[in-house]
């Protein structure tokens, strides 16, 4: 029976070549290689490795390398900006990008769990349009 982690994040240490947007609470780094040695040591065959919003925002370079370089230990979720003008073309794009399992929509401060709220409806329907699971994450205010 295989065993999966819902949800893992790796990231490297701050560094010139990929800055980090914030400090990452926690251990300097936790790699790819890290974390693909701590899920052996503990019995783990896969994991959603979902890309760290707080040092890389957006942007999910950092596990697109960790991917290629262990191809079928993860599946991918990148973080979304559900008020990016470009939104129906990021999410077309990950859809497309190899591993991708799903979206994670960002939603800092105001009212993104109304059922009104525009944009996060636009980021729902474009997901479902491409078959990508959403999972929210909501907090504080902007």
């Amino acid at each position: 029976m295989l065993t999966l982690d819902a949800q893992v994040h790796a990231y490297e240490r701050d560094r010139p070549e990929r800055p980090w947007h914030a400090l990452m609470p926690g251990a300097a780094e936790v790699t790819g290689d890290d974390m693909v040695k701590a899920m052996d040591a503990v019995g783990v065959d896969g994991a959603i490795l979902v890309s760290a919003y707080t040092p890389y925002k957006f942007d999910a370079s950092y596990i697109l390398e960790v991917f290629a370089r262990y191809p079928g230990r993860f599946g991918l979720v990148k973080p979304v900006d559900p008020r990016a003008l470009d939104i129906s073309d990021i999410i077309s794009d990950w859809k497309a990008t190899t591993g991708a399992v799903g979206i994670r929509m960002i939603c800092i401060g105001g009212d993104f769990l109304d059922p009104a709220n525009a944009a996060t409806n636009r980021v729902l329907r474009l997901a479902a349009h491409h078959h990508l699971p959403v999972n929210l994450l909501c907090w504080g205010q902007l």
